[in-house]
């Protein structure tokens, strides 16, 4: 037999509440001196050597070509 479950028909409040436009939206835009500009890419070979990725040893390419550890 199936049981139903009765949904409570109150109405639903939602537990976060947004700012919807008005002042406040127009007040957190950042100043011109705030912005961030995007700049180009950096490439890996471009990378301090402290930053560069570390390499690949053998038998840990042989397992990601292998498609993990063999069993």
């Amino acid at each position: 037999m199936v049981r139903l479950n009765l949904v409570s028909l109150t109405k639903r409040v939602p537990l976060i509440q947004f700012r919807k436009g008005g002042l406040s939206a127009a007040n957190n835009k950042p100043s011109p001196s705030q912005q961030v500009t995007g700049g180009p890419a950096i490439e890996d070979w471009e990378l301090p050597a402290r930053y560069a990725r570390k390499p690949i040893d053998p038998l840990e390419a042989e397992y990601i070509n292998n498609g993990g550890i063999p069993n």
